[in-house]
């Protein structure tokens, strides 16, 4: 019996330790920074709006200029995935 309850405490709090994991994503604003280096004056304007305002913890304004950047700017790969991901983590800190 006492096995069994020490195995689900265990559980239990793998579980809890998950979750708090998941729900503290860090937005690398500095890889974000870089690798929009080379864009346009008017990308990089908005970015630049939105990697202030993620320092600020102003998510709900962070969220409309990484927008404009994903609309307005050409780029890569890799420079997509970066951003979908910052935009994903703003809109989770978001709510």
């Amino acid at each position: 019996m006492k096995k069994w309850l020490l195995q689900l405490l265990f559980f239990a709090g793998l579980m809890a330790w998950g979750a708090a994991g998941c729900s503290n994503q860090q937005i690398d604003t500095a890889k974000l920074h870089t690798a929009f280096q080379s864009a346009t004056p008017e990308v990089r304007t908005y970015l630049d709006q939105g990697i202030a305002a993620i320092q600020a913890a102003k998510f709900s304004e962070a969220l409309p200029a990484l927008q404009h950047v994903a609309y307005a700017a050409k780029m890569s790969k890799e420079q997509r995935l970066i951003l979908e991901d910052a935009i994903k983590k703003v809109k989770a800190k978001a709510k």
